[in-house]
């Protein structure tokens, strides 16, 4: 048990860590410039500007982890059984987690209260930057943990390996979307793949491109933006 919670701990952070690095790379030293999406440049005070939030959140979802898998690992975890099954988990709870995702960001939008009291402070980025992606109201990302853990529990539980390769692709994965940098040729031919570019283009307008790890929620509900970003 104590093997879990450090192992997650020490994943957290590095994963931000990594967030905060290539953060302070592209807004201190203009990194990766030539394959920005969006023109603007957004200054290293704007990302020093934001930490008091971003690192109140990941402090909170680091305890919550903690407590999750001190108090209900029999609910959400089990046995690791094969490197397939631990493939089955993984790709069941992203879908899962994204399908919820959709409607819950959805849902942010439309409701014009809760987009002024929530999720507007996430929009304060129209040109994003890696870690923005935890700069958002405590409620939004809270309420957004409900999706991978809905899909622990409908499929039994995953291996606590499981869990862990879920957590690095979806939070890397989330760092890279708000980059503001075009993703890489290999990763644009993966089908339904959330590129960086489509949910860039869901900041620069407010509106639609409301899936994150697959843009499938989007192609089959229609709101789907063809945008040149």
């Amino acid at each position: 048990m104590s093997n879990m919670i450090l192992i997650t701990i020490f994943l957290l952070l590095v994963i931000n860590i990594y967030g905060f690095i290539y953060s302070s790379f592209i807004t201190k030293y203009n990194f990766l410039s030539s394959d920005k999406i969006q023109e603007k440049k957004i200054g290293y005070k704007v990302l020093l500007n934001r930490m008091p939030l971003i690192t109140f959140n990941i402090f909170v979802l680091i305890l919550l982890n903690v407590i999750g898998i001190k108090f209900f690992h029999h609910i959400f975890l089990k046995e690791f059984t094969s490197v397939f099954i631990c493939f089955i988990e993984i790709v069941f709870v992203l879908l899962i987690d994204d399908f919820f995702f959709y409607f819950l960001h959805r849902l942010m939008h439309e409701n014009k209260y809760i987009y002024k009291k929530i999720h507007k402070i996430h929009h304060r980025a129209n040109v994003p930057i890696p870690l923005e992606y935890i700069y958002v109201h405590p409620l939004e990302w809270m309420s957004g943990m409900i999706g991978p853990f809905l899909g622990m529990f409908v499929i039994g539980g995953i291996s606590f390996e499981s869990y862990c390769l879920y957590l690095v692709i979806r939070n890397i994965h989330e760092i890279h979307i708000h980059s503001g940098i075009k993703t890489s040729n290999i990763l644009s031919l993966v089908p339904m793949y959330g590129t960086n570019e489509h949910h860039d283009i869901h900041h620069s307008h407010r509106e639609g491109n409301y899936a994150s790890t697959f843009i499938v929620w989007d192609l089959l509900f229609r709101t789907r933006l063809n945008i040149k970003s």
